[in-house]
Order: C-alpha cells, then structure tokens, then sequence
C-alpha cells in the first residue's frame, strides 16, 4: 500500500486539466484522482461501516510513522507524549474541516497536482509526528480520518477480543500489555496504548493484529460477528470533539447526497449562490459552498434538531448540550446516507478505470469524451438501483439508530426519537429523488 500510496504521488506531480476539458471529467480519467476520491473514498466509507477500523490494517501512513519512531529512537531522540487534547481527536476534526473546504474552494479533489500534494503532505505529516511523538500518535491524533473511521466503526463486524476472560486473568506473562515489548517488530504489546483483554468497542482499535501475534496463552481473536454487537460499550454522550465531527459530516453528506439530484443541490445552495451572485463573489464562490456545507447549514440543522430532542426548550444550553447525546446514533443515520452517496460515485467512477490503466494521466481519454471520439462509460448501476438501495441503507440506518440509542440511554432514548426521524426522512426524501423525481 506504500507504494501504490508514493506511486499516486508521484503520478499526480504537476498535472492539471488541459485545456477546454471539464475538470470534473479529468478527475475520473486521471488515475491518481480516480482511486483516490473515486473509489479508495468512497470504499473506505463502506469499509468503516461494515468492518470497523479494517483500513488502517493496511494503512501506508501507520508504517511510515512506525518508521521514523524507531529511527528516533535509535537516534536517541527524547519523544512526546501526546496529550490529551491531541488524543481527543480536536486537531482531527479541524483538519478534517479543512479537507473538505479545500474540496469545495480548491477542488482538491478534481486537480492532481493537488490531490499529489495531499498525499505527499501526509507522508510528510505521518513522518514527522512518528519522529517527535512516540506511540503511534499520528494514528491517535493527527490522522484526517481517524474519527471518521472511529465513529463509523463503532458497528463494525470485525473486531480484536479475548477469548476467554478466565485465561486473560491467569496469564502471568501479560505480553499483550507489557510497555517492554512495545518496540518488538512483531508481536507487539499494543502500539495504540490499549488494553486487549479488555476491549469492549472498535473505536480505538486499529485491528493490527499485534495482541494477537504477542499472546502466548493463544486467547486473542480476530472475529467476525454480527454489526452493533450487544456486547459493546455504549456512552451514554459522545465527547465535544466527536460531536463537532458528526455535526460538520452531517453538512458535508446533506450535500454530497443533494449533488445527485440538480433540483435538490439548487434548492442546498440556494442561500451561498444568492450570497455569492449578491455581493459579486464569484471568484470565492467554492469557499463560500463549502462554508455553507460543513458549518452554517449543519449548525442551523442541528439547532432545528437539538430544539426537537429538548423538548421545545428556549434554553440554547439545553439545546445545545443535547447535540452530545444526539450525535453517536445520529452518526449511524448519517453513515448510512454516506454509504448511499459513496455507491452511487463509486459505480459511475468505476467504469473509468480500463482507460485509467491504458492512459494513467487520463489527457487523452478526458479529450477524446470531450470530443465525442470516446464513449463515455456507463455507470455500473442505474441511478434507480442505487437510489433503492440508499433508501434501503437509511431505513436500516434508523433502526440501528434507535437501538444504539436505547442500549446507551434505555431510560431516556424515546425523547429524542423526533432528529432521528427528521433526519432518516430528510436523506431517504433525497436519495429517493436520485432515480425517481425529475
């Protein structure tokens, strides 16, 4: 994964649309931007969901960190701890924030110069906190989608646990704790600073399989169960900073999910557009969406949402404090709909990749569609097909909702049954226009 990751970078060095081609069209004829937002995105959505934190098995950036922690070490560098504000994940989703404005102001997303230095920067990133800040900080507090993955993973069916809790309580040797085999190659105590015997959620598990290869008695599994195990640990209210990630990629998957409809998307941005054609901001208009996208609109979403889980309180504290109690079954709806969204790209991408793979930097291929020498590729999937199966996403989305919510909160999870609705409503109403209003 390494080198594909440095293969991508590479590729994307300095390229740019050429001229009179539709960047948009460029983005999926060029390799380095279709597998990275075409297909790697949107996969890795789909892959949190069901999976947990399976991507960071393979992860690229967690060696390249792991690397230079042991140069430093032989070095002789004193390292970091990284603390807690780091750990609570507050840097990660400013840039997270950052990320999705870059997208919508400097099409990020659509440019592969761009797209190669993105890349470049987390390798850069990934080294230079690995050689500051000891145990796998950059995974704990610098990754960009490390509460995506957290927080979509909570379900997930494959998850690192113990066997049996009689023989974790007899074990004398304890390897898969002990702070003297952190720095083993291989069956390592945890890098991640976590108790494997004792793991009761995939939030912070990175599944890398060290607990397992480190146990002597043989007593730690990988296994694969069914999703939202009952067994988990549930919080009853998520932290500030998780909340604020849920509430910006609530933002983000509204208009994700509106830009397969024109009707919808006109009606998202209809407030931003005005803004921008009123004041003659045109040249900023993108910064302008994306600050629309992922802070004032899920804000006033959220107020619409908190007042209905607050039992129509005037009290903007109340209100806002129910936000934390909101946002982990919140999370599970707004999975879904990123699920529904990540399908319907991923199928109209796909079929880009055969010419990928015979014209890498895709000038060519965008020319030739541009120019009608080319058929444009079908998308796997009709719009209707994929539009039924987001529908189907979401609906299933709440029920897990809900049961996330009475299993975290059984005494009070009906009162905020209304968001949940709201919401399930608001993104199956959308997805349903995909395929089946013109």
């Amino acid at each position: 994964m390494l080198a594909v990751f440095i293969s991508l970078a590479v590729i994307g060095c300095g390229h740019f649309a050429p001229e009179g081609v539709n960047d948009k069209l460029y983005a999926k004829t060029n390799i380095v931007n279709l597998m990275v937002w075409g297909l790697w995105w949107p996969s890795m959505v789909w892959l949190a969901v069901l999976f947990g934190r399976v991507w960071c098995m393979v992860c690229p950036l967690e060696l390249v960190a792991n690397g230079t922690e042991r140069v430093a070490r032989r070095l002789g560098v004193k390292q970091l701890v990284l603390g807690k504000w780091l750990r609570s994940g507050a840097l990660i989703v400013g840039i997270y924030a950052l990320i999705q404005l870059l997208v919508a102001g400097a099409h990020l997303h659509r440019v592969p110069a761009y797209t190669s230095l993105f890349l470049w920067g987390l390798l850069g990133t990934a080294g230079l906190v690995g050689f500051f800040i000891k145990d796998r900080a950059f995974c704990r507090g610098f990754c960009p989608v490390g509460l995506l993955l957290s927080t979509y993973g909570r379900g997930g069916m494959l998850a690192v646990r113990a066997g049996s809790g009689r023989i974790c309580n007899t074990c004398t040797g304890k390897d898969c704790i002990m702070a003297c085999n952190r720095t083993k190659l291989s069956g390592r105590s945890c890098p991640s600073l976590l108790n494997p015997p004792k793991l009761n959620s995939n939030r912070d598990c990175l599944v890398c399989g060290q607990c397992i290869k480190a146990c002597k008695p043989d007593n730690m599994q990988l296994i694969l169960r069914r999703p939202f195990h009952p067994s988990d640990v549930r919080e009853p209210a998520a932290s500030w900073p998780v909340t604020i990630f849920v509430i910006i990629v609530s933002g983000f998957v509204t208009g994700e999910l509106c830009s397969e409809w024109k009707t919808a998307q006109s009606v998202f941005l209809w407030l931003p557009d005005h803004f921008t054609e009123y004041f003659s901001l045109s040249s900023v208009g993108g910064w302008i969406e994306g600050v629309w996208m992922i802070g004032i609109y899920p804000l006033l979403l959220w107020f619409v949402l908190g007042i209905l889980a607050a039992f129509n309180s005037d009290n903007a504290f109340v209100v806002i404090r129910s936000w934390r109690f909101l946002a982990l079954p919140l999370a599970v709806i707004v999975s879904s709909g990123h699920m529904a969204k990540g399908l319907a790209k991923f199928t109209s991408w796909i079929g880009f990749f055969p010419h990928a793979l015979k014209d890498p930097m895709g000038i060519m291929t965008a020319s030739g569609i541009s120019s009608k020498a080319i058929q444009q590729p079908v998308p796997l999937l009709s719009i209707s097909v994929v539009s039924l199966i987001g529908m189907a996403l979401v609906i299933t989305g709440i029920y897990f909702s809900i049961r996330e919510a009475r299993l975290a909160n059984p005494e009070t999870y009906h009162q905020r049954l209304a968001p949940k609705l709201v919401l399930v409503v608001l993104f199956a109403f959308i997805i349903f226009g995909w395929g089946y209003i013109k």
